[in-house]
């Protein structure tokens, strides 16, 4: 059976196809478009006209690919972009009448458990494993072998944290710092139960368009393929690294890295800041990056 995902996410909207044979996933078709539909909410609390828009247009378009694939199913979620603003509710209600998709609204936790799924599930990893998603507007945390133990969503993204902080070009020594900080402090209560449940070895997945970006970066893709960043390994050093010389760059240069999208180079400096202080706080000396995420893990659910 052919199935589709379609994610309104705080950065951009994604798309996947593919054809399900009981548990098995093959991705026949995967595509985003960057729409940033969490670019005013930690500002005003609102979904921007712009960004609603490019939005409501991109999951029309996606629709209409889904069924030019002949999918049988067509699933649509947003994810903390929505949930946080104040004209969520009506977005969604013009979106049904647009596109005539029913568009299920995530909850943090539920976020976590559909990463942690999606991952874990595709990846085959046997034992504990830490489930981190970065998005645009939150961070997601699970840990567990079978069944989550622990999860968390935290109100620190890509696209918000970049609003919020990273507000010269290239980011000033201070920026970087109360950046820093402020995760440290929202991550100081996961870490204590972290800690005193992990299991001695504990494999870290990263999912989300942060960690793909930086694996991309990190092996030098001219031309972005899921299938030569899924799987892949980023040690602590090579993220230490990359996000420094990230911060060292003003906009104009980012665009130039080979690996990275022009339309993120704006915001992967704060997504690769996150990154490395949840390595750093939680002392893990290396991520396995997934192209699985919550997009797979709402097929296996659903």
């Amino acid at each position: 059976m052919k199935a589709a995902v379609i994610d309104l996410g705080s950065n951009s909207v994604r798309l996947l196809v593919a054809e399900m044979e009981g548990r098995k996933i093959n991705p026949i078709f995967k595509d985003l478009v960057t729409t940033r539909l969490g670019e005013n909410v930690a500002k005003n609390g609102i979904l921007g006209q712009e960004s609603v828009e490019n939005t409501m247009s991109a999951v029309m378009g996606f629709k209409n690919k889904a069924m030019a694939f002949g999918c049988q199913r067509i699933i649509a979620f947003a994810t903390s972009a929505v949930r946080e603003a104040k004209n969520g509710g009506e977005f969604l209600e013009k979106l049904r009448q647009r596109t005539g998709l029913e568009v299920r609204l995530l909850s943090g936790q539920e976020e976590a458990r559909l990463s942690f799924i999606g991952a874990k599930e595709l990846l085959k990893v046997e034992g504990q494993a830490l489930v981190i998603d970065i998005g645009g507007g939150s961070t997601e945390l699970a840990l567990g072998e079978r069944e989550i133990k622990l999860e968390e969503s935290l109100p620190m993204g890509a696209v918000r944290w970049t609003r919020q902080f990273l507000k010269s070009d290239p980011p000033k020594n201070e920026e970087i710092a109360a950046l820093q900080l402020e995760a440290r402090k929202l991550l100081s209560g996961f870490k204590k139960s972290f800690e005193s449940m992990k299991a001695e070895r504990v494999t870290a997945i990263g999912v989300g368009g942060t960690f793909t970006t930086l694996s991309a970066i990190f092996h030098e893709l001219e031309e972005y393929h899921w299938s030569k960043v899924h799987g892949s390994i980023l040690e602590f050093e090579a993220v230490e690294e990359m996000t420094k010389n990230l911060c060292s760059l003003d906009l104009s240069e980012r665009k130039k890295i080979p690996g990275l999208l022009p339309e993120r180079a704006d915001i992967i400096a704060a997504g690769a800041l996150i990154a490395l202080e949840i390595m750093r706080f939680l002392g893990l000396k290396s991520i396995v990056v997934s192209e699985a995420d919550l997009m797979e893990g709402i097929l296996l659910t659903n």
